[in-house]
């Protein structure tokens, strides 16, 4: 069996030059052209006028679109007319929606705040609030607390 080289088990392509075997840039890629615009200006002239162009058939396909739809909406308005006649079916009157008054303040209720503190007043003793707690607890108790 003869002795296989790597160009012919590995490359498929043959190389550019005899003396450079391998390459990791595939020899039918193109290389950029320097310059950075590469299409020249009569042909950017050339692709304005083309989406000038475009965008006018957009506007007159829109607008023949539009009229399409408004004949099939006349002409579905004039069977529903035929079909109101011939059974003597009166059309229903759409009701304007009714205008809003105009409303002062909020429209929904007010938002609910924290649970508002009582005034600084002596009414409001903390400490005697827990000691009438626990006399009241202790008295509901069926033995006596050793400090009573």
């Amino acid at each position: 069996m003869d002795k296989l080289s790597i160009n012919t088990l590995f490359l498929s392509a043959v190389s550019p030059s005899p003396n450079r075997r391998f390459s990791f840039i595939p020899p039918f890629t193109k290389s950029t052209p320097s310059s950075l615009s590469t299409t020249p200006t009569n042909l950017r002239r050339k692709s304005m006028i083309d989406s000038l162009t475009v965008a006018e058939a957009r506007r007159e396909a829109d607008e023949k679109r539009t009229a399409k739809y408004a004949k099939m909406e006349r002409q579905r308005e004039e069977v529903r007319q035929g079909i109101r006649e011939k059974y003597n079916i009166k059309k229903k009157e759409e009701a304007a929606p009714p205008v809003p008054l105009p409303c002062e303040g909020r429209l929904t209720q007010d938002k609910k705040g924290p649970i508002p503190l009582p005034d600084d007043d002596d009414s409001f003793d903390p400490i005697k609030m827990a000691t009438d707690a626990l006399n009241t607890i202790t008295e509901k108790l069926p033995f006596k607390l050793p400090w009573k």
